[in-house]
């Protein structure tokens, strides 16, 4: 959801350059590739959300911190019902979305069949172009039916269909997106002025055969039409406007700052993400004990770290679960954390706990006992093969909480 989200809203930026600064421009051709470039740039970049950094070389994963207090049943429990919440309101836009794109598509198909009957039909009453065919006003004679044939031709030869229809595909999974309709509009207009330019040796008279054949032309949304009412205002004025000068393909740069603010909210929609689950933060042990025996060999960053069934929340909701307080601690009232280093072997098995920081009273002990009691892990991974990592986990103690 994220990923379009900042996908859609990249499109919008780029639009808004062009709209506000390029349209007007007589370089259609750049005007054609910066609309083309701006709609895959806009999906390219959110995809950095999904590239992963490599991890800097470190000794010991550490896993996010726990907290058990006086009240901690009560707050999982409103956890618990947050969470379905959340999840409940996901499937509800999720369900929205899908629906949204099969009316889209089913929409699309209507009007591809509806295009492909009527060049079937072989004439009609305006003249327009799709992909390699092309279908002429059946009331054209002589220079006028040479004109318009050139005119699709141009069309056909330049592949401006492909562009439609690439924008017609986006569209389906963007529906929601109300830059669409305009950005296929300002496509189309891009592409009759390419044409227009190229085509109009005797700019008055191609005016004139414009609007000639303007009155018998009604709206259609896939092909290329010879002369289309809604765009026919602003193809006559981009006709006889002065070329602008060269100097101006400088405002072309715009997307430069466009793309970096771009990359900037990927970048902090990223770590944002990251805060939302549990940060694996890795610091390097000290002195400890002599290690236990444990299976395969100790590597202290792999390729692919090892994992709990269900994941790391799941291993720390276990420890929370399986902790017990001693009498001793709780008459003693203690707070504070506790710091337990261990390894996972090959095998998944976990051995060698070892209590680094401690606050007494049998807590650390308690510490050992609960995880002793949790299942195998999936063993990290390095070159392919099972490994042995090491891992930390700190406890947070605090009966006073009410």
């Amino acid at each position: 959801m994220l990923y379009l989200i900042l996908s859609n809203i990249a499109l919008i930026v780029f639009f808004l350059i062009y709209w506000l600064g390029l349209r007007k421009l007589t370089f259609f051709q750049w005007n054609r590739w910066f609309l083309l470039g701006s709609l895959f740039a806009a999906y390219l970049i959110p995809m950095g959300l999904y590239v992963q950094v490599p991890m800097p070389e470190m000794m010991i994963v550490e896993i996010p911190e726990i907290t058990i207090g006086a009240n901690q049943q009560a707050i999982e429990a409103d956890k618990v019902s947050a969470d379905q919440w959340d999840i409940l309101s996901f499937q509800t836009l999720n369900a929205m979305y899908w629906l949204g794109v099969a009316m889209f598509s089913a929409w699309f198909l209507y009007r591809i069949v509806a295009l492909l009957r009527t060049i079937g039909a072989g004439s009609a009453k305006g003249s327009f172009s799709f992909f390699g065919k092309i279908v002429l006003n059946k009331e054209l004679q002589d220079e006028d039916l040479q004109q318009v044939r050139n005119h699709e031709l141009e069309h056909v030869k330049q592949g401006h269909s492909l562009d439609i229809i690439l924008l017609e595909i986006f569209r389906l999974f963007n529906w929601f997106n109300p830059i669409y309709p305009m950005l296929i509009r300002e496509m189309k207009f891009v592409h009759e002025c390419i044409v227009d330019e190229k085509n109009a040796d005797n700019k008055v008279a191609y005016a004139e055969l414009l609007l000639a054949q303007a009155m018998n032309t009604k709206s259609a949304l896939l092909q290329h039409e010879f002369s289309n009412n809604s765009l026919l205002k602003n193809r006559i004025t981009m006709l006889f406007k002065e070329k602008t000068a060269y100097k101006f393909k400088a405002i072309y740069l715009l997307a430069l700052p466009a793309t970096l603010f771009m990359l900037f909210l990927v970048v902090n929609c990223k770590q944002e993400e990251q805060k939302t689950e549990p940060p694996v933060e890795e610091i390097t042990l000290l002195d400890l004990p002599e290690e236990e025996k444990f299976e395969g060999s100790l590597i202290d960053n792999p390729e692919i770290l090892a994992d709990y069934p269900g994941g790391i929340d799941n291993f720390r909701k276990f420890v929370q679960e399986k902790y017990t307080y001693t009498q001793a601690a709780i008459d003693a009232g203690v707070k504070g954390k506790i710091v337990a280093n261990f390894i996972i072997g090959s095998d998944g098995a976990i051995s060698n706990i070892i209590i680094t920081e401690d606050l007494g009273h049998g807590t650390g002990e308690a510490l050992i006992a609960a995880i002793e009691k949790a299942e195998k892990w999936k063993p990290a991974i390095q070159d392919g093969k099972p490994v042995a990592s090491r891992f930390m986990i700190p406890l947070r103690l605090d009966l006073t909480q009410q």
